[in-house]
């Protein structure tokens, strides 16, 4: 084994990871696993996940198929039964019929879907328009693809959605991509068919793709059952890369299964970039998520249903806190109240609570720039644990109000 040490920048990592953080999510986890091995008892508003079992049904489905041997590779795309059974409940939850053996994607999580497919269309010197506050790992791909990620920022006052006009005032001859998360993380908010309208002409008119993530559109507590997708308006199809998944759905998370909708042209690069990264997902699950789709779907309308109590619980409790403002969030389940009459930055705000008060919250500032100020608070623990957190964080806040 070679000792030579002349060449010490071959240790260093690539340029690329300069701009990337490690994620602030799971810093909060870490120190929650702490205060729990010490015997607190934490508020858990900091996971975004359900808390409920993965259905009966879907599990046997999946246990069915290991017993039965499906336990070799499958298909790069997925398995055909479960590419068909996407492609039907994007064509009933879109208008818009898709072709799921021609058009889907099984990923091993969402994330590796918003991966693969900046791969495969984001090159050196390509800008994306993403909103602020957002998920932080649409800015990471971005980079990590080489692209350069740009900011839309959002307002309370507008309940936390892309504003068209701010949009196009940022799109330059370098913008090849628009990313439209709605239902939104950490906000909740969801983007009303009018703006989805603008938005899709500012795409035709500077020919941008568009990633239109939609893994909370079904927790959606708006008119209708589904929140509306940029797919759906006339021209759209072709130019919209649709971000979906198992995890918030189905209470799968621990799955690890996404998937990508697109046209048959935009699927076969994003198949290019599939086949060198995870190849396949593991086969037998893949039978059991197609049951998902394809079964009764009144689990998913009980757990929105369970979600609605605990989110009217939270919403009338957060208002009913002095120094707290809430824009009512339409979809997902997550809230995000302003807490800057309290004089301190979100990351202050979501420390002193998580050790003096052990209410596990994460900081608006994670989330970017136009997060500070806020907290992101999951009601993905029981309704049960939201009446106790409610109630301890209103004390928490009248405290640090005096200090």
């Amino acid at each position: 084994m070679s000792n030579d040490t002349t060449n010490p920048g071959g240790l260093s990592p690539a340029s690329r990871l300069a701009t990337v953080p490690l994620s602030g999510i799971r810093k909060v986890f870490d120190r929650v696993k702490e205060l729990e091995a010490e015997g607190k008892d934490v508020i858990h508003w900091q996971i975004g996940r359900p808390d409920f079992d993965t259905p009966a049904h879907i599990k046997q489905a999946a246990a069915d198929a290991l017993q039965r041997g499906e336990v070799h590779y499958a298909p790069n795309l997925g398995i055909p039964a479960l590419r068909k059974a996407i492609g039907d409940r994007t064509t009933i939850d879109t208008g818009i019929k898709v072709d799921g053996m021609k058009q889907a994607s099984v990923m091993a999580g969402a994330n590796e879907g918003i991966m693969v497919s900046m791969m495969a269309f984001i090159q050196p010197g390509d800008e994306v328009l993403v909103g602020d506050p957002n998920w932080h790992h649409y800015k990471t791909c971005v980079t990590l693809a080489g692209g350069t990620p740009i900011e839309v920022p959002t307002r309370e006052e507008d309940g936390f959605v892309m504003v068209p006009e701010v949009v196009e005032r940022l799109i330059t001859p370098k913008t090849k991509m628009l990313c439209i998360t709605s239902p939104g993380n950490p906000t909740g908010c969801v983007q009303s068919k009018e703006s989805l309208e603008a938005l899709a002409k500012l795409a035709i008119k500077h020919n941008l793709l568009v990633m239109s993530d939609e893994i909370y559109a079904r927790i959606y507590h708006g008119k209708g059952t589904i929140a509306p997708s940029i797919y759906s308006i006339p021209g759209m199809a072709e130019r919209t890369i649709i971000i979906n998944g198992f995890s918030k759905t189905y209470a799968m998370d621990g799955w690890r299964l996404g998937w990508t909708v697109a046209s048959e042209e935009l699927t076969k690069s994003i198949l290019k970039v599939r086949q060198y990264t995870t190849v396949c997902v593991n086969t037998f699950i893949q039978h059991g998520a197609a049951v998902a789709l394809n079964a009764d779907q009144q689990c998913v309308d009980d757990m929105v249903s369970e979600f609605s109590k605990r989110r009217k619980v939270m919403l009338e409790g957060l208002r009913a806190i002095p120094g707290v403002s809430i824009v009512e969030p339409e979809g997902a389940f997550y809230l995000f109240p302003n807490i800057k009459s309290f004089g301190k930055t979100s990351a202050e705000v979501a420390d002193y609570l998580l050790n003096e008060h052990h209410i596990a919250a994460v900081a608006g500032s994670v989330f970017g720039a136009a997060g500070e100020g806020y907290l992101r608070l999951a009601y993905s623990c029981s309704l049960e644990e939201c009446k106790r957190g409610i109630e301890r964080l209103g004390k928490a806040l009248g405290q640090l109000g005096k200090k």
